[in-house]
């Protein structure tokens, strides 16, 4: 039987190319999206709006999943804002709406899938942070904040639920040629360049592969890791 995926945030660019890789894999999907749907054209899926930040929408969610597909073996937790200010001039509107979609949706989200998983004594849970959450970036105070926070979950997670069969990691992705790349000037994404050891934005198929085998059967004994897929920055 196919693995059933749940993919929180599939409708941006980094959201689409993992939805259509997993698709052409032959995956189950279901794909949550908030305000833009997903644009995923074949495969088996699902599609299920959600505001992640609301904890009773969450359980609804999963719950809806469950009922459709039978089963949720993997989580991936994509879905994420950036607000680009300085710290000085950060509202607290923007800050607690930060913490609210990079750190607070995906607890949720693990919180009521983990009780199914341990249950199927199987599961794959993955948050998707920053290479910004290790090094910081100016302007970034409450992306950076809400981002390194899914690190020390990560963690805790990882040992809560270690003998059953599931594992939690963390993707902190360096900078890709898709996703909220598409915010920064030309100019801006050519400078960045110069500090990426291997000179060049990344490819996010290169996300989508490492993501396949942290939730396949051949990753157990990987859990709790945050794994920097950054083109050789410096943490």
């Amino acid at each position: 039987m196919s693995k059933t995926i749940l993919l929180i945030g599939s409708s941006g660019g980094l959201g689409s190319v993992i939805s259509n890789w997993f698709a052409e894999k032959g995956y189950n999907l279901a794909l949550h999206y908030q305000k833009n749907e997903p644009t995923l054209k074949s495969g088996n899926f699902k599609k299920y709006k959600a505001d992640i930040t609301d904890e009773k929408q969450v359980e609804k969610l999963i719950k809806e999943v469950i009922a459709d597909f039978g089963k949720i073996d993997v989580v991936i937790n994509n879905a994420g804002i950036s607000k680009s200010e300085m710290s000085w001039k950060t509202s607290s509107e923007n800050w607690n709406q930060s913490l609210a979609v990079n750190l607070s949706g995906p607890f949720f989200v693990a919180k009521h899938i983990i009780p199914h998983m341990r249950g199927n004594n199987f599961g794959r849970i993955i948050f998707m942070s920053s290479v910004v959450a290790q090094t910081g970036f100016i302007g970034t105070a409450s992306y950076a904040a809400s981002k390194a926070g899914l690190l020390g979950l990560t963690k805790t997670l990882a040992k809560e639920t270690a003998t059953k069969n599931i594992t939690v990691n963390t993707i902190a992705p360096g900078y890709f040629s898709t996703g909220m790349i598409n915010d920064v000037t030309d100019d801006l994404q050519e400078e960045l360049k110069k500090f990426i050891p291997v000179g060049k934005l990344g490819n996010p198929s290169e996300i989508a592969a490492l993501i396949e085998y942290i939730i396949s059967e051949n990753s157990s004994y990987l859990t709790g890791q945050v794994i920097g897929l950054n083109g050789g920055l410096d943490m």
